[in-house]
């Protein structure tokens, strides 16, 4: 994959922006015909195609620039207004520059007890992959049976060692494909996407590097749909690829640790909805406890793994156990601070975060998260957060305000000292703190009534009457 000169892309723009589309068109396959991963350069060159009446090749080169950047924002808009254009003549050239190399996938599932969604998580795969491995350790229930009903799906058993690793590391030996999706029982292939599972695989297959993809999650929990674009899901099985862990289990290289050795590592439109979350599953299931034992043991055997850490204090966190989150959590920074190929160091920073602001503890929040800042300034969670931590910080500071001017009056008639108090304040100027507050909360009926008592009784503060009048009109 050869770099980006560093105006390639402007001319791309600025040929769009003076609707020179044929030139945008040329320039922007110059560069895929070099690196054929870079999204923005699928969706210019999509933009140059749909403005010459090539709708159908421009739908085509659309895709392709979401397959590689799934989180992308322009998607909708897109395919509305690429709808309307005709499909206009065949595009023999960008076909070309749209072909991937045949490569065979594998679609790999661990199972264990699992009747409840397997049917339907192997019955979404067929036709998406050209191989189906299940991985069984002794399920009591009718998981088996239900995998018996596929005739095209492989299925293995492992005996259960309290290790997730130890278990897909198996399922990997007896894949014959190039490539492998791991998809959980409880997840399912969303329908659309079925072609672009070996499209993905082909699109990556010649890197340099070994390439680990991360899938689209769409967590359906509790009526509510939210996206996850963390999931390492997918790779090549013939380049020295395997996991690591007992839970959470990592993709390692062979030969080297888990913060070591090169890979390229991008998310791909792949969805798989996934309801494993939903709070009834993970109870029946007890999932929660299963993993924090797992992890106490992943901690206990690599103390200073960040990546273990992590997990433990986030299990905890959602078990409940603040406390053992909040150290588990501070540790994994710490230990991370001396690995610079960690990469989840602001997931840490959140975590601590969504416990820090569930304990009220809005300085501490603040300061994990201008850390998450330090790193990212850019990162709308972190953001969002301190946001909301300095509104509640200002509604605190305001009620205790509002106490404080609540209180001047007793103090005043209890204090004596030689530095005299100002007399004024508990004759007019704390009804006026009190309104402005009022203001400040858009309690605006409060202020305006506190204003006209203050008129009633000092008649001749003007600047109070100035303030009354603005605010009626």
């Amino acid at each position: 994959m050869k770099p980006l000169q560093t105006n390639e892309l402007e001319l791309i723009i600025e040929a769009l922006k003076t609707q020179r589309y044929k030139e945008a068109e040329t320039l922007s396959v110059a560069i895929l015909q070099r690196n054929r991963l870079i999204a923005q350069v699928w969706v210019y060159l999509g933009e140059a195609l749909m403005h010459q009446g090539f709708g159908k090749a421009a739908r085509r080169v659309f895709d392709r620039a979401w397959l590689l950047d799934p989180q992308s924002g322009w998607v909708h808009a897109v395919h509305q207004a690429v709808r309307e254009v005709p499909d206009g003549p065949e595009r023999a050239s960008i076909n070309d520059l749209l072909a991937v190399k045949k490569v065979t996938v594998a679609a790999a599932v661990l199972v264990y007890n699992n009747e409840r969604s397997l049917e339907r998580c192997l019955a979404a795969l067929i036709g998406a992959v050209d191989e189906i491995v299940v991985i069984d350790s002794q399920s009591t229930d009718r998981t088996v049976q239900i995998t018996r009903k596929f005739p095209q799906v492989k299925l293995v058993d492992v005996e259960w060692h309290e290790d997730f690793a130890e278990k897909r590391n198996y399922g990997l030996e007896h894949i014959e494909s190039d490539w492998v999706l791991w998809v959980d029982a409880d997840e399912y292939l969303f329908p659309e996407d079925q072609q672009a599972v070996r499209q993905v695989a082909g699109v990556f297959d010649d890197l340099p590097v070994p390439p680990v993809l991360l899938i689209w999650q769409v967590n359906e929990m509790s009526g509510t749909i939210s996206d996850e674009f963390t999931q390492t899901r997918m790779f090549p099985t013939k380049r020295g690829l395997s996991y690591q862990g007992r839970i959470h289990e990592q993709i390692v290289q062979e030969g080297q640790g888990l913060f070591e050795g090169d890979s390229y590592r991008q998310s791909v439109r792949i969805r798989l909805l996934h309801d494993g979350y939903e709070p009834t599953i993970v109870k029946n299931e007890n999932k929660l406890e299963r993993n924090i034992k797992l992890l106490a043991r992943m901690v206990e055997d690599e103390p200073d793994n960040p990546g273990w850490l992590l997990y433990y204090g986030r299990e905890s966190m959602v078990l409940g156990n603040l406390d053992e989150a909040v150290e588990a959590l501070l540790l994994a920074e710490k230990k991370a601070a001396d690995i610079p190929r960690f990469g989840r160091t602001m997931d840490i920073q959140m975590y601590l975060v969504k416990i820090y602001m569930t304990r009220k503890e809005w300085v501490q929040g603040e300061q994990a998260c201008r850390r998450a800042l330090a790193i990212a300034p850019d990162f709308p969670d972190a953001i969002y957060y301190l946001a909301q931590i300095q509104m509640r910080q200002a509604v605190d500071l305001l009620q205790s305000a509002e106490a404080g001017l609540r209180s001047v009056k007793g103090h005043f008639q209890s204090y004596r000292s030689s530095t005299p108090a100002d007399t004024q304040i508990p004759l007019w100027k704390t009804d006026i703190a009190l309104a402005d507050l009022a203001l400040i909360s858009g309690k605006k009926a409060e202020a305006k009534a506190i204003f006209r008592q203050v008129l009633e009784r000092f008649p001749n503060l003007d600047f109070v009457r100035r303030r009354l009048q603005q605010l009626e009109y």
